[in-house]
């Protein structure tokens, strides 16, 4: 959201500026769904369906190592 502005975190420092940003990206139709659309890829596993991880990855207590 605040590359689509021009803007870096160092920008935001003041409540008014952080909220007149969230403002114009509620606005903007491009911004809000290329928002979306992060936050859908951030939660989706494409290996498996749905939003959910598989039950194998639920029922392991370490990670695999690929030997």
């Amino acid at each position: 959201v605040l590359a689509y502005f021009g803007l870096a975190w160092e920008d935001m420092t003041s409540w008014g500026a952080l909220w007149d940003v969230l403002q114009r990206a509620v606005q903007n139709p491009v911004v809000l769904l290329a928002a979306a659309a992060s936050v859908f890829n951030a939660v989706t596993d494409p290996t498996t369906v749905g939003v959910g991880d598989s039950r194998r990855a639920l029922e392991y207590k370490t990670p695999n190592r690929d030997e």
